[in-house]
């Protein structure tokens, strides 16, 4: 499995979708670090939110579509012949999503370096640093799980429009979201919270925990479309539990 996952990680990060929206963060940036005129602000730290959460969108497209090539090349009866099961096929997928991760925090510190470069203020709306401590957890952890949401519509719903669909209403929600006025607890439970580089570090933590939950919850789903065992079950429980405690602390703190 972990050979497997390896191989599919670096087909993810090489996939057009995330290619483009990384292209697509880069070039959206660039006029802000570039032309004086651009912006007013000279914390343009906010670049890189936004950057953040377009290549997440990317690569839930990425391994929706990664997932569902056996199905589109009508090889998924060669596959019942490999030594791997289709739920362990499915684990190894998501284990790749770990490449995203990883990528993300690269590009992420490099935008960091390059926003100071230009000599900008690499803060965010709030005034706050963008990488103390925890900012830079929250644009990987949702990438990760968006990644698992992909290949749970792969699982549940083998069809291609519907991944462009999810991620047309996440991206809508995430608008309304970000854009409500005064920031109400709520908006602690979607999983980028606007809120999350003024919350400080216990918040930011639980936060953390919490998309991490999410991510347990989508991938259990996801193996028990295939094949449902004591241990998914168990999974499932376990990340749902943990995430409904993060939740319920993160509303209440």
């Amino acid at each position: 499995m972990a050979a497997l996952a390896r191989v599919e990680g670096r087909r993810l990060i090489r996939h057009p979708a995330i290619i483009v929206t990384v292209l697509l963060a880069v070039v959206q940036t660039a006029p802000f670090l570039l032309s004086e005129d651009a912006t007013q602000e000279r914390n343009v730290g906010w670049l890189l939110q936004i950057s953040a959460l377009v290549i997440s969108f990317g690569a839930l497209l990425a391994a929706n579509l990664q997932a569902l090539k056996s199905r589109r090349d009508g090889s998924e009866e060669s596959f019942q012949a490999a030594p791997l099961t289709p739920a362990a096929r499915t684990a190894a997928l998501a284990l790749a999503a770990a490449w995203v991760m990883v990528a993300l925090t690269l590009l992420l510190l490099l935008g960091d370096l390059a926003i100071r470069a230009a000599g900008k203020g690499a803060a965010t709306d709030s005034g706050h640093a963008l990488f103390p401590l925890f900012d830079l957890v929250q644009g990987p952890l949702v990438a990760g799980l968006f990644v698992m949401i992909g290949i749970a519509l792969a699982r549940w719903l083998p069809n291609a429009f519907a991944a462009p669909v999810v991620v047309t209403a996440l991206m809508v929600g995430t608008s309304v979201t970000s854009n409500w006025g005064e920031n109400p607890v709520w908006v602690r439970l979607i999983p980028f919270d606007p809120t999350f580089l003024g919350d400080g570090g216990a918040l930011a933590a639980l936060h953390a925990v919490y998309l991490a939950a999410l991510a347990t919850v989508v991938l259990a789903l996801a193996i028990m479309r295939l094949r449902r065992t004591p241990r998914t079950w168990a999974w499932l429980a376990g990340g749902s539990a943990i995430a409904a405690m993060a939740g319920t602390l993160q509303m209440v703190r």
